[in-house]
């Protein structure tokens, strides 16, 4: 199995050591026909990537698009952060992005839970707690929230499904094939056990690997992600593998 493109990089905008360029030529030597630049949104306490410097890194990711345009194609992406059901930190026009300034839309938008965001609902304090190790939340109800959140800002892959917080496989793997969405198998830090890829599957949904590179070098490295879908039998459902489906 080959994978063709890399949905989820980082770079110095946030906690990433390399700068765009550098994952972009990582890529290229990696023979990827993709790349997206997807930072931390701005709800992330820590690392969010707001204002003046996610149009500056859009201008960056742009330029990078065209210099490159005969090697690989170059995405602009973001890594939106679960805030409440219903509601993430996807930038706002008017609001989150100042006055008069041209931010062009996402080319790839993934949606995932991260500690490094304050809850806003009974939903999220539930899942703060439990990534935390103080208590449980309805995991239920946070695939319902994800869902929720991920139908109305257009999501096109939740990141790393039941890293920090447990979802419901079934709710969440049905929610998303109906909606579109596909579940990230995360090269970085393999977030789903082989039988919720299974289950997940069964279910409908279809899988995208991502390596989660914050250092230029783990760019397209999707070794542990592949081992994961081979050994639960989902690779067929991979829609940026080679002998997956068809790359969106």
């Amino acid at each position: 199995m080959i994978i063709t493109a890399d949905y989820h990089t980082h770079t110095n905008y946030s906690h990433g050591k390399g700068t765009p360029e550098e994952n972009v030529l990582a890529a290229i030597e990696k023979g990827l026909r993709r790349i997206a630049i997807s930072e931390h949104a701005g709800a992330h306490l820590f690392y969010g990537v707001r204002g003046g410097r996610l149009l500056r890194l859009r201008r960056e990711v742009d330029a990078l698009a065209k210099r490159y345009a005969n090697e690989i194609e170059v995405l602009f992406g973001l890594e939106c952060n679960l805030i409440a059901a219903g509601r993430c930190d996807a930038p706002r026009p008017g609001a989150d992005i100042p006055q008069g300034a041209d931010l062009a839309p996402f080319d790839v938008l993934l949606l995932g839970y991260h500690k490094g965001v304050w809850p806003a609902d009974r939903v999220t304090r539930g899942a703060f707690a439990e990534s935390f190790g103080i208590g449980h939340a309805d995991p239920v109800k946070v695939a319902q929230a994800l869902l929720e959140t991920a139908a109305q800002y257009r999501i096109h892959m939740l990141s790393h499904p039941c890293e920090y917080v447990q979802a419901d496989i079934p709710t969440l793997a049905r929610g998303a094939a109906e909606l579109g969405i596909l579940l990230e198998i995360n090269a970085s830090h393999v977030s789903m056990s082989c039988a919720q890829l299974r289950e997940a599957a069964a279910c409908g949904a279809s899988f995208v690997i991502g390596s989660d590179a914050h250092t230029p070098d783990r760019v397209g490295d999707f070794a542990k992600a592949i081992r994961a879908a081979e050994e639960a039998g989902v690779t067929q459902r991979i829609v940026n593998a080679s002998c997956g489906l068809e790359t969106p």
